[in-house]
């Protein structure tokens, strides 16, 4: 008898330890995704940078005309002075960066 005691005494204990760990833990997890809501997807971001980099190669390239040139660079500029301001989001910042390479593409 005082071993069931002792081994119910030992089971509640290690509940308790249990219970407590897995508490911690769902606070770190909440915590982190509090934290990590606010950045931006990496891929996208990565992405978005090649567009950019095949953008600027593409417009400093001699293969366009000069007027061509200049309606591309007003473009990419205005897109670029919206998103750092805040007036688009990731996604339309990179779906715009999307249409000006297709236009690149076309010419």
């Amino acid at each position: 008898m005082d071993y069931f005691y002792l081994f119910l005494i030992a089971g509640v204990g290690l509940v308790f330890v249990i219970l407590e760990f897995d508490k911690q833990q769902r606070r770190r997890v909440n915590s982190l995704l509090k934290n990590a809501n606010d950045v931006q997807p990496l891929l996208m971001q990565r992405c978005m940078d090649q567009k950019l980099s095949r953008i600027n190669t593409e417009i400093n390239a001699d293969t366009f005309h000069a007027h061509n040139n200049k309606e591309l660079e007003a473009s990419l500029k205005q897109i670029t002075v919206d998103y750092n301001t805040g007036k688009i989001s990731l996604p339309v910042y990179n779906n715009k960066l999307g249409e000006l390479l297709d236009k690149l593409g076309r010419k």
